[in-house]
């Protein structure tokens, strides 16, 4: 039985930890003291019974991932072939708490960290094992979420990425494999879901509920952009939109919005602070956002392209049928952000174009990869798309990568 240390104890941690279980892994948690791990295999415990009652797995099954699951100190470490951490997303603290476990580790134990946003390789230099280090970024609710990024430092063997390709993949998740850069795939790819949205607010074209219809009913996407960062938070959605057009030198595509920053300003971050774009204290969400000016009367004379466009990338004609000119609008500015993201990112070498469609399916489950989405839309289409957009904007947001 392989075994696998888990630094970190708090909701992700946990996850990860019932994940490995239920694979067939023996787990060292460890955490600031074992009652805290205690804790946390309780609560683990707690949501293995509650998979039981579902009929998502017996009740023997249950009881042998809690066996699997050890209360543990770092002494306990001495096994283990692979060791993740996850805890704070902060450079300092990881690399101090991960250093001494070093020690007790064997010495070509494969260290993963489970960051979001810091720098695989520069955690793998400050630690001294950059050669087998490598990035295991889970999505909350890690023993839900199918998604695995597996992010390879600058001087991580590639033996190691395929290993813990492996082992993500046996414990049921899907593997996209990235180079170390800002935001990985998903954080990065999926920012125009939310930019453009707003941006599309802030010209008028439509107010929230208008957008976040148009993604739904054309696209089949399952939560608007303004309903999703509702749920995200606006905090946390604008400081990640902020970390990744800083540490991407601020290309406009990737810009943050003033509509955002003063939300989160005023402490509209959404169904945590119990209003946002939203306001979700009643039964049904009731729009609260107001528009600083009216739903515009022209939207540039885009209608036809934008109509090619959406008839060719929606699955739903009939919806499209019934769609108005703002919506469709909309629709074709996010999806061809997206779709431009996408090409970026690949042009730029973060992942291959499978993998970048594995991410936005698993990560953040995206109706279709957007390398395929582009592909049934048709090349010429898209660049048309892009280009005529970019003509309508002042930012040269929708350039397309050569």
């Amino acid at each position: 039985m392989s075994t696998v240390g888990i630094l970190g104890a708090g909701a992700m941690g946990a996850g990860i930890a019932q994940t490995a279980a239920c694979a067939g892994w023996r787990v060292h948690l460890v955490d600031l003291d074992l009652d805290t791990c205690e804790a946390s295999k309780q609560g683990i415990i707690t949501r293995l019974a509650r998979n039981v009652e579902k009929g998502r797995m017996s009740q023997t099954q249950a009881d042998a991932a809690a066996e699997r699951i050890a209360p543990s100190t770092t002494r306990d470490l001495h096994g283990c072939e692979l060791f993740i951490e996850a805890i704070v997303e902060d450079l300092n603290i990881k690399v101090a708490a991960v250093t001494p476990v070093l020690d007790v580790l064997p010495e070509d134990a494969i260290i993963a960290t489970n960051t979001s946003s810091l720098s695989v390789s520069e955690f793998g230099e400050r630690i001294e094992a950059a050669p087998r280090t490598c990035g295991m970024h889970f999505f909350n609710p890690a023993a839900i979420m199918k998604l695995v990024e597996v992010v390879s430092g600058n001087r991580t063997e590639q033996r190691i990425v395929d290993r813990v390709a492996d082992v993500a993949t046996q414990w049921g998740k899907k593997v996209a494999r990235c180079a170390d850069t800002p935001g990985f795939i998903v954080n990065r790819v999926a920012r125009p879901y939310y930019l453009e949205a707003f941006r599309c607010l802030e010209d008028g074209i439509a107010g929230p509920p208008t957008i976040d219809s148009a993604m739904k009913l054309i696209g089949g996407f399952r939560m608007g952009p303004f309903e999703l960062t509702d749920f995200i938070g606006h905090d946390v959605n604008a400081a990640t939109t902020r970390s990744v057009w800083k540490q991407w030198e601020c290309p406009a595509r990737l810009a943050p919005v003033a509509a955002q920053e003063a939300m989160v300003a005023e402490g509209n971050l959404g169904r945590k602070s119990g209003c946002g774009v939203y306001d979700w204290s009643g039964p049904q969400p009731v729009c609260v956002y107001r528009p600083t000016q009216d739903a515009a009367t022209s939207v540039g004379g885009l209608d036809a392209t934008a109509l090619r466009f959406c008839e060719a990338a929606t699955q739903n004609a009939e919806a499209l049928a019934d769609s108005t000119e703002q919506q469709r609008i909309v629709f074709t500015r996010i999806l061809a952000a997206l779709l431009n993201e996408a090409a970026w990112a690949a042009h730029q070498g973060v992942a291959d174009p499978a993998d970048i469609d594995v991410a936005m399916r698993a990560g953040v489950n995206y109706p279709r990869g957007l390398f395929a989405w582009a592909d049934d839309i048709g090349g010429d289409l898209v660049s048309e798309t892009l280009a005529r957009l970019n003509e309508s904007v002042d930012d040269n947001r929708f350039a397309a990568p050569s």
